[in-house]
């Protein structure tokens, strides 16, 4: 996952902006870079040294700065968690590709909710319940309103979290065909930073699905 060997970097004389860029070039993780320029480095890394993953930059100062500094936020969190637990910590979450998707769409909320199930004494994230990430997505689909009804029975569990499909309850109550809904993205509720994202339905939900681990979005950037 890392790719690249922060620790020769340091000993060779290079530096911090250097390594960080050599990072990003090799699609080192933004949190593993921090880390590693915090351990090796002694410094903390800037918005300027990593850059937007993407072209055309952040739709906002808060956005640029989230998908910075709210990674920046976990290394300073734990002083003493070694770069292999963080890389373990990413390999397990990729918050890295997601908070910076969450920033790309200007979420700077969402990005940085997960801080609220992070263990204050050790680097662990509390994944979400499923019942909690059900109820998200009940609440994103107005499930209250008695018109549309998760369909409980056809849910995906991934190792990221959910894909939840739901129709029409006149549908789901009759099996009446012409009673079906179109255009019900199926919702992805991510166990890790709680997020929510409609996908689409102009492909397959294996390809939203695919593109979400690779990307952090469902939408291909």
């Amino acid at each position: 996952m890392v790719g690249i060997e922060f620790a020769e970097l340091y000993e060779q004389g290079v530096s911090s902006t250097r390594a960080a860029q050599l990072a990003t070039e090799a699609g080192v993780p933004r949190l593993l870079i921090i880390k590693a320029m915090a351990d090796h480095w002694g410094v903390e890394v800037n918005a300027d040294e990593i850059g937007a993953s993407r072209s055309g930059g952040y739709p906002s100062v808060a956005a640029r700065e989230t998908a910075t500094f709210g990674l920046a936020g976990l290394v300073a969190a734990y002083p003493t968690v070694s770069f292999a637990e963080f890389v373990d910590f990413e390999r397990t979450t990729r918050m890295s590709s997601k908070l910076d998707a969450l920033a790309m769409a200007d979420r700077v909320a969402d990005a940085l909710a997960f801080y609220d199930r992070m263990n204050r004494n050790e680097l662990f994230l509390e994944p979400l319940p499923f019942d909690d990430a059900r109820m998200l997505a009940g609440i994103h689909i107005g499930e209250d309103e008695g018109e549309v009804r998760i369909q409980d029975g056809s849910t995906q569990e991934h190792e990221w979290g959910w894909l939840f499909l739901y129709q029409s309850v006149a549908y789901l109550d009759t099996g009446d065909y012409s009673k079906m809904i179109a255009g019900n993205a199926p919702i992805i509720v991510d166990r890790f930073t709680g997020a929510i994202w409609q996908t689409g339905t102009a492909t397959r939900p294996d390809e939203y699905i695919e593109t979400y681990v690779q990307f952090g979005t469902p939408h291909r950037p």
